[in-house]
């Protein structure tokens, strides 16, 4: 039997799976209760039946075998390892003794979007909670077996134990009984300082797969019968599609299928062409001629943006400066960047029976499901997303407009498996763009160096999703300091890029305060400084601290601690003959204190070299310390190399740059030697640490050129820039 809810309880449904009997009569109940069931109970397992399922999350079977759930998408930033990581410390299982399973999109999940280095503090109480109750299920069954109560049990290493009996049971053979007890809803959970795996080093779960090249990513799916689609859009960003020589595409070999697809809520106008391979598709696509309806688009260029930035930034006065200030006056400007994600955008989908089924490497596999049902008229409970790991994300894969594409041509094609991939062009002619921006930034420094007003007026691109504005530290830390934002309105798609805002807004502000600091004479180290002990305590009693633009709690305290360590790391203040030089930068994302320390050279004849990158994190409890530390790596290595090589210019309503070629990624050649990452130890629960590292590293880079060579770098990229020195 299927038992029900006690009356009146009302479940939610993105914490909750509802409490039902398994086939064979396991037990599958809630994660989260918003009313407690007291008397939920399913049958128990006979031999052969399904595992015990305390929740959504864990699956112990009567051999002992125990399987957690990843509920997040894994792009490398250590999700699939770290979130079960979790599940096993409050568990209290060895961690060599599970086995891990990517979650499709599922309800009962909760919280699935890879996104704002969310997965790890979206998910940290819910996993513990249902390790805890999972646990607590078990020692109640164990003491039922025993006679004792479950207050004289332990477990350890997958078992209960009863120290005064000297007594044991494995989970595998509490698993039957455990089946059969009331699920509570809540119970206690670990003592952080009792963690004995959270913290430690652990080898990603699918790095064995990944070197011996076993199908993971959503561009390796195969099903049977299956068939291959390019679909091939205006480069005019906005464009649609007037006609094409459809006939003659057909006859291409391998061809199986041709046609237009517009009208559909959500998908851009174009052609389809479905193959017997990819390359057959791509090859066709080559043959294809489009009578292009550019639209208003068309008019857009890099040049036409800079000049209406210029307009905009400079209207209107200026604020007064307080009596004997001086201004101190620059303009910042970063382009758009492209995610270039290694795997182009793929989905794999199937359309039967009704039901649409996608197999897709999605940061935000809910918002798929949306695009599909909306644009394709389908009820959610038949739009089916499985996730499979990505091949890089950088939120560019929070949008997902590949899975409609997918989605629409198997429509078209109902009974019949199609994956769609997006060729390298088109992953570069079809992003959707980190926005560019212009900082206009004016501080008054009076006699005594010391900042006493601050103003940005910010422009950038109208984008979508992605629009984020300038917010934060500095500004806050000025009475009456100001952001004052513009937008230059135009149809080129913007979206979010790693540490949203903070990756070029950071670049800016941080920047300036090094400005700040040696047009008043003053070391950037005490100079910052100054500026963190300046910010006001907020109200209520608490520990000092402001709230940025999305909500996070800024405490000065922490940011300050987080500085000093890194600039006692990276040994600043020592001389340096000319041509080397040292920069610092700071930022608080994500919840995230990170400050990053920058050692590098310039040759008189310009040429960089970025000798050493030191960062020091406060991010709260780290749960897996390789992961943390490549994380933290690999988003400085991100934020230098974007700074340095990259960007993506607009002309004629299209990008410029569509390939590697012409958007030159960083190479081993110019990667530090020395990437060293501090993490400040905490108890407290963790934040974001996937991007958090990014924002502050292309500013302490271009600190330490200016300290290396008197060159100040205001416009990105740095390769554009002449840094000879003599």
């Amino acid at each position: 039997m299927t038992p029900r809810p006690a009356p009146g309880a009302r479940l939610d449904r993105r914490g909750f799976i509802k409490v039902s009997a398994l086939a064979g009569g396991g037990l599958l109940i809630a994660t989260c209760f918003r009313a407690a069931l007291p008397s939920a109970r399913a049958q128990a397992p006979r031999p052969g039946a399904e595992p015990f399922a305390p929740n959504a999350f864990i699956r112990i079977a009567a051999d002992g075998t125990i399987t957690l759930i990843a509920p997040n998408s894994e792009m490398g930033q250590g999700a699939k390892t770290a979130l079960p990581m979790i599940l096993a410390e409050e568990l209290d299982v060895p961690w060599d003794r599970v086995s891990i399973e990517q979650g499709d999109l599922n309800p009962a999940y909760g919280r699935q979007a890879a996104v704002g280095s969310g997965s790890t503090p979206g998910n940290y109480a819910t996993l513990r909670q249902a390790g805890a109750v999972a646990r607590a299920m078990l020692v109640a069954a164990a003491a039922q077996t025993w006679g004792v109560p479950p207050e004289e049990c332990a477990t350890a290493n997958g078992a209960v134990l009863h120290d005064r009996t000297q007594r044991r049971l494995a989970y595998g053979e509490l698993a039957a009984s455990a089946a059969t007890l009331p699920v509570p809803a809540k119970a206690p959970l670990k003592d952080p300082k009792d963690f004995k795996l959270i913290g430690r080093r652990v080898p990603g779960v699918d790095n064995r797969k990944i070197v011996t090249g076993q199908a993971l990513f959503g561009i390796d799916q195969k099903l049977p019968g299956m068939v291959y689609a390019a679909y091939v859009k205006c480069p005019v960003f906005g464009g649609t599609v007037g006609g094409a020589n459809l006939a003659d595409v057909k006859g291409e070999p391998g061809v199986r299928d041709a046609f237009i697809l517009e009208g559909i809520a959500g998908l851009a106008s174009g052609v389809a062409i479905v193959a017997a391979s990819t390359w057959q598709a791509f090859q066709a696509a080559e043959k294809l001629k489009v009578q292009w309806n550019p639209g208003p688009g068309a008019g857009q260029s890099s040049t036409a943006m800079a000049a209406a930035a210029e307009a905009l930034g400079r209207r209107g006065p200026a604020d007064p400066l307080p009596p004997g200030a001086t201004a101190i006056e620059a303009v910042y400007h970063y382009p758009f960047l492209a995610h270039a994600t290694l795997e182009p955008q793929n989905c794999t989908a199937l359309f039967r029976d009704g039901t649409m089924e996608m197999w897709c490497p999605t940061q935000m596999p809910a918002a798929g499901q949306r695009l599909v049902t909306r644009g394709l008229g389908l009820p959610e409970q038949k739009v089916i997303v499985h996730v499979t790991r990505l091949g890089g994300g950088f939120g560019r894969r929070g949008s997902n407009e590949f899975s409609l594409e997918a989605a629409a041509i198997a429509q078209r094609l109902e009974g019949t498996p199609v994956k769609l991939t997006w060729t390298r062009a088109q992953d570069f002619a079809h992003d959707n763009y980190r926005s560019n921006g212009w900082h206009f930034l004016r501080g008054g420094l009076d006699p005594a160096g010391k900042l006493v007003s601050l103003q940005d007026s910010f422009v950038k691109m109208l984008g979508g999703p992605g629009d984020m504005t300038a917010t934060g530290f500095p500004f806050n830390a000025v009475r009456g300091s100001g952001v004052q934002s513009s937008k230059i309105p135009g149809t080129v798609p913007t979206g979010y890029w790693r540490a949203p805002g903070d990756n070029g807004n950071t670049w800016a502000t941080q920047s300036f305060v090094d400005e700040l600091a040696h047009a008043a004479g003053r070391d950037p180290l005490d100079f910052t400084l100054g500026l963190l002990a300046a910010v006001p305590a907020a109200g209520g009693g608490g520990p000092a601290g402001r709230r940025g633009g999305r909500g996070e709690r800024f405490v000065p305290a922490q940011m300050a601690a987080v500085l000093k360590l890194a600039a006692e790391k990276a040994g600043w203040g020592r001389k340096r003959p000319r041509g080397e030089g040292q920069g610092l930068a700071i930022t608080h994302t994500n919840n995230a204190y990170v400050a990053i320390v920058a050692d590098v050279s310039v040759s008189p004849a310009g040429d960089l070299k970025i000798q050493k990158l030191t960062a020091v994190v406060d991010a709260g409890t780290i749960i897996n310390l390789s992961s943390a530390e490549s994380q933290v790596q690999g988003a400085m290595l991100d934020g230098i190399g974007a700074a340095w090589f990259l960007k993506v210019t607009i002309a004629g309503g299209a990008a410029e740059q569509q390939a590697f070629g012409s958007y030159p990624l960083l190479r081993i050649a110019h990667t530090p030697p020395v990437v060293a990452v501090h993490f400040i130890p905490s108890l407290a629960p963790p934040t974001g640490l996937g991007e958090p590292g990014l924002p502050a590293a292309a500013p302490a880079v271009c600190n330490a050129i200016f300290a290396a060579t008197g060159r100040r770098i205001r416009t990105l990229p740095i390769s554009d820039e002449d840094l000879r020195w003599s």
